[in-house]
C-alpha cells in the first residue's frame, strides 16, 4: 500500500508539473511575443524547469508524511494484536496466527505442537495481595514465556491467567522439554510483595498435531492434559495422549474466534 501510494503521489506530481511546465512556457511566450516579439532561449528553459524545480521538495515531504503515516497505522495495528498488561498476543491474534500456523504445517508436513498453561493458585495471590500484585505475577509468567521460546513461535495470553505458546517446528519430546523448562523458570521467579516472597508456579497441557486435528480439537487434548496436569498436584506438565480430549469442549473458544 505505502508503494503504491507513493507511486500515486509521484505521478500526480509529475502530472500537474508536465501541466505547469506548458502553462508557465506558454505564458512566457505570450509574454515575450506581446512585448518585443523575441523568445530568450534561457528565459524559455527557465519557464520550463521551474515547476520540476519546485516538485522536487513538494514530492520529498508528501512520500515522507507517506512513511511515517504508514509506520503509525502498522503501530496502530500492532498495538490492537497485544494485550495491554502483558504485551503478548491477545486471544483473538493469538487464535488467527494460529489457524494460519496449522495450516503451513499441513503444507509443509512440519510437526507442531501447543502448549496451554495456566497459573496455579492465581486467585489465592489476587485475595491475600491485591490485584496489582496478581498483574505483577502475570508479567513475570509471561516474560518467562518469551525468554523459554524461539522468536518465530507464537505466545499468548488467552485467558485471565491463561497462555497458550505454539512451537513451530516442533516435536512432542523438544515440547516437553520446553514445557518442563518454563514450570522451573517460573518456580524459580524472585517474586515478592512487601519484601516477601510469593511463590509462582505453572500447570501446561501438551498436545501435538495430528492429521485430521483442527485447532479445536489441538487445544480440547492440550486443555485435557492441563487439567491431568492439575489433578496430579500443579506445578508440573503433562502430554496429551493420541486422541484424547476430543470430547472435550472449550469453554468459550468458538465464540471468541
Amino acid at each position: 500500500m505505502v508503494v503504491r501510494t507513493g507511486r500515486d503521489v509521484v505521478l500526480g506530481t509529475l502530472l500537474a508539473s508536465g501541466l505547469s511546465v506548458c502553462a508557465s512556457t506558454a505564458l512566457y511566450a505570450a509574454i515575450a511575443f506581446w512585448r518585443d516579439g523575441t523568445l530568450d532561449p534561457f528565459w524559455l528553459a527557465f519557464s520550463a524547469a521551474a515547476p520540476f524545480v519546485l516538485a522536487t521538495p513538494m514530492v520529498a515531504y508528501l512520500l515522507e508524511l507517506l512513511r511515517r503515516l504508514a509506520r503509525a497505522k502498522g503501530e496502530i495495528e500492532e498495538l490492537a494484536r497485544r494485550d495491554g498488561l502483558t504485551g503478548l498476543l491477545n486471544r483473538r491474534a493469538f487464535f488467527e496466527a494460529a489457524e494460519e500456523a496449522l495450516r503451513r504445517a499441513r503444507e509443509e508436513r512440519c510437526p507442531l505442537t501447543l502448549l496451554v498453561l495456566d497459573a496455579d493458585h492465581f486467585k489465592a495471590i489476587n485475595d491475600a495481595h491485591g490485584h496489582a500484585a496478581g498483574d505483577e505475577a502475570l508479567k513475570v509468567i509471561a516474560s518467562t514465556l518469551l525468554a523459554a521460546t524461539r522468536q518465530y513461535d507464537l505466545v499468548g495470553r488467552i485467558g485471565g491467567e491463561e497462555f497458550a505458546v505454539l512451537l513451530r517446528n516442533a516435536a512432542p519430546d523438544e515440547a516437553g522439554l520446553v514445557a518442563e523448562r518454563i514450570v522451573s523458570a517460573v518456580g524459580l521467579a524472585d517474586f515478592r510483595r512487601a519484601g516477601r516472597p510469593v511463590p509462582l508456579s505453572v500447570s501446561i497441557g501438551i498436545a501435538a498435531l495430528e492429521p485430521g486435528l483442527d485447532l479445536d480439537g489441538l487445544f480440547a487434548r492440550a486443555d485435557a492434559a492441563l487439567y491431568a496436569a492439575k489433578r496430579a498436584g500443579r506445578g508440573r506438565s503433562r502430554a496429551a495422549e493420541p486422541g484424547t480430549g476430543e470430547g472435550f469442549v472449550r469453554r468459550g473458544l468458538r465464540a471468541a474466534r
